[in-house]
């Protein structure tokens, strides 16, 4: 799925359109650490896969490269699917910096400056 469509019913209360992603990542839920499938991504969540349904606003803190545990909560979730909503939102630079290294390629495409060529004197 790329940026959420019309037809999901979470649109509306999303304060941002999320990004697209594919990336394991680690994840801790209760007492049980696994790895999980980070598909979409906003400063304000995300949204997961590889977890049995989970119960509305259980904690998961999710092993995000190259930060701290992000402490989350379901706000959704299907049969292995869920919304996961980031206790703190992720700082501007950090979310680039996800988009940049781990988007699908045309999200990172369309979120990086477009550069002109250098024309030199001949």
């Amino acid at each position: 799925m790329w940026l959420d469509t019309e037809s999901d019913p979470f649109d509306a209360k999303r304060r941002a359109a999320r990004v697209g992603i594919e990336l394991p990542v680690r994840c801790k839920h209760g007492t049980e650490r696994t790895t999980v499938i980070l598909k979409d991504l906003n400063q304000y969540g995300a949204r997961i896969e590889g977890l049995e349904k989970l119960r509305l606003d259980e904690p998961i803190s999710l092993m995000l490269p190259g930060l701290q545990p992000k402490l989350a909560f379901v706000v959704w979730s299907r049969e292995h699917v869920s919304g996961l909503e980031f206790e703190k939102p992720l700082h501007d630079d950090v979310f680039e910096s996800l988009v940049s290294e781990f988007a699908i390629k045309h999200y990172r495409e369309a979120a990086s400056p477009k550069t002109h060529p250098v024309r030199h004197a001949a």
